[in-house]
């Protein structure tokens, strides 16, 4: 039978050198290695016939590099002994399992090694007889024949014997007691990567714990902050609400008093006063707040807006209101698409919010008011002078898109266009404020 190779895999030095002087005593050549990363990098230039894999070794353990030799077609048909000192059932089931071909244990005696190179195939039969012999005869040693086809052995045969026997029993000893250590030295040099191993997990866990706190004090903080923006827009309307509530009230209580006071003679014009500051409690009531939507492709305050806004303007007029008339614009953030032009447009209904060519409005690109007008409304802007000289401000402010009027569903793969689209709709807006003179001219 050729020689074979073997290759051992152990980060004990003394494991590998006991291993090693096993297994040269029965006739096979041996390469050793400290760690799984060095076998596989001596695999891909050499081809044992059998590997001793430890199993607790730094970097990677003994099941995962037989996962990875048995991997590779190249090295898959090498067959791997799991060299441990762990035993038991569940282990051997996972060794075969991953591609162990079995176990040896550290604690292995010389016997039980080349049984198991034996049924490998790595030693032959001859190999597996036990070196303990009779010497043949020497020249000094008496031969006594009883006949001639009989023989007696010397009597320092059996002192031969005997020293032969004390010698085994004394290497099988001394062979014992390294065992012994060396299973010590296996199990504690396992116990302390197993706590290694732990304490880095523990590590990395604690770690991942901090990491994963300060993520979500960061989503609260930012929870807590837009939270505190939505209540002081919504206290600033509110306020406004009041302040205009007030003073209407205000208005009408100083209407009522100058009622009382006046006398029979100006009945008439008491009454036609008060017919006309119905009439402009009414106009407020309908101004206030009026909200106009409008087209994606549209500017806030277009010419269609101009009309709407001189129609405002006249009625304000018709009831002799006085104060401020403020244009507030917001626009949408819309899901488009490109079509075959290059155009932006509105994306398909169908089509994931996530994958839009475009989130927001090309045609109004930033938040200056300015950007948000057409020509005729810049000029109208222009020509208010004699609106101020009649009580009448005309004020245009924008609301930062940043805020929403109705909230935008989540932005991935499960909101569709269509829902996204109608949030922005309604959020592309212009909407009338008044902020009337408290006293009636």
């Amino acid at each position: 039978m050729s020689v074979k190779k073997s290759l051992v895999v152990d980060d004990s030095k003394s494991a590998r050198a006991v291993l090693k002087r096993m297994l040269n005593n029965v006739g096979l050549e041996v390469d050793t290695v400290e760690s799984a990363t060095d076998a596989i990098t001596y695999l891909e230039e050499n081809c044992p016939d059998v590997i001793f894999m430890d199993h607790m070794m730094p970097d990677i353990d003994g099941f995962e590099a037989v996962k990875r030799i048995k991997s590779n077609p190249e090295t898959a048909v090498i067959p791997i002994l799991m060299y441990t000192s762990k035993d038991g059932e569940v282990y051997l089931s996972k060794a075969r399992e991953l591609g162990a071909v079995g176990i040896i244990s550290k604690t292995i005696s010389p016997v039980g090694l080349k049984e198991s190179l034996f049924e490998l195939g790595l030693v032959d039969d001859k190999q597996l007889d036990t070196t303990l012999v009779l010497d043949t005869p020497r020249e000094n040693d008496v031969v006594i024949e009883k006949d001639t086809s009989v023989v007696s052995i010397d009597k320092n045969t059996r002192d031969i014997y005997l020293k032969d026997m004390q010698r085994l029993m004394d290497e099988q000893t001394i062979e014992l007691h390294k065992s012994m250590w060396l299973g010590i030295e296996s199990v504690s040099h396992e116990i302390f990567n197993r706590l290694k191993k732990e304490r880095e997990d523990q590590i990395e866990n604690s770690v991942s714990l901090v990491e994963e706190k300060r993520n979500i004090h960061w989503a609260i903080y930012l929870a807590v902050f837009l939270f505190v923006l939505s209540v002081l827009f919504n206290v600033s309307l509110s306020t406004q609400n009041r302040q205009l509530e007030n003073e209407i009230t205000a208005l009408y209580k100083e209407q009522s008093a100058n009622s009382a006071n006046i006398d029979t003679s100006t009945k008439l014009t008491t009454r036609v006063a008060a017919e006309t500051f119905q009439k402009k409690l009414a106009f407020i009531a309908w101004a206030n707040n009026l909200v106009f939507e409008y087209s994606f492709k549209e500017l806030a305050l277009s010419d269609n807006r101009l009309s709407s806004v001189e129609e405002i303007v006249k009625k304000a007029l018709d009831v002799g209101y006085r104060g401020s008339i403020i244009i507030q614009t917001h626009v949408g953030r819309f899901c488009l698409s490109r079509n075959l032009l290059g155009e932006l447009v509105l994306a398909d209904d169908a089509l994931p919010v996530n994958q839009c060519d475009f989130i927001g409005n090309d045609i109004q690109p930033n938040d200056l008011p300015s950007a948000h007008q057409s020509l005729a409304f810049a000029n109208f802007l222009s020509e208010i002078k004699k609106l101020r000289q009649q009580g009448i401000n005309i004020d245009v402010e924008n609301i930062s898109r940043v805020f929403s009027f109705v909230d935008y569903p989540e932005y991935d793969s499960l909101t569709n266009a269509v829902d996204w689209n109608v949030a922005a709709q309604i959020n592309n807006r212009v909407t009338i404020i008044l902020e009337p003179e408290t006293e009636v001219r």
